[in-house]
């Protein structure tokens, strides 16, 4: 069964406490998260949106990266997830901002924190994978049996 390093672990508790805290502050106060990000929200029913995509999403998220560090199959589902979902957040911002043709802070501190994430996950599943076909490789001082 594979193990999960520290590095996981910290990316891991990072990734895990960041959508875990931005999902429940959406899910409390999704009106003024709304605005923070430039939203407005015409009709109360909205709010349910935002608490169920922005913050239900988000601390399911944050749920998952956290149940990897106690248990090593969820840490590599959670890595996962993160390199595929944290891409398509980023890149779909990145083409949600060329399309715009405008950008503000905290678009671009999505943007840095979507892509870093995914990149991060992605550098420590390719180690993660290293690591396997090398355990999977016979050893150098293997003790060999002579025949006889």
């Amino acid at each position: 069964m594979p193990t999960t390093t520290t590095r996981e672990k910290v990316l891991l508790t990072v990734m895990g406490l960041t959508t875990l805290g931005f999902g429940s502050i959406y899910f409390a106060l999704p009106l003024r998260m709304a605005a923070e990000s430039g939203l407005t929200i015409t009709r109360a029913a909205a709010a349910a949106e935002l608490r169920g995509y922005y913050g239900g999403l988000q601390v399911g998220m944050g749920v998952l990266f956290l149940s990897g560090l106690r248990w090593p199959a969820i840490a590599q589902a959670g890595l996962w997830a993160a390199a595929i979902l944290f891409a398509g957040n980023g890149l779909g911002r990145l083409f949600g901002i060329a399309l715009a043709g405008a950008v503000d802070a905290f678009n671009v501190s999505g943007v840095v924190f979507e892509l870093g994430f995914s990149a991060a996950a992605i550098l420590l599943l390719r180690a993660r994978a290293a690591a396997s076909a090398d355990a999977a490789q016979p050893s150098h001082f293997a003790v060999k049996e002579r025949p006889e």
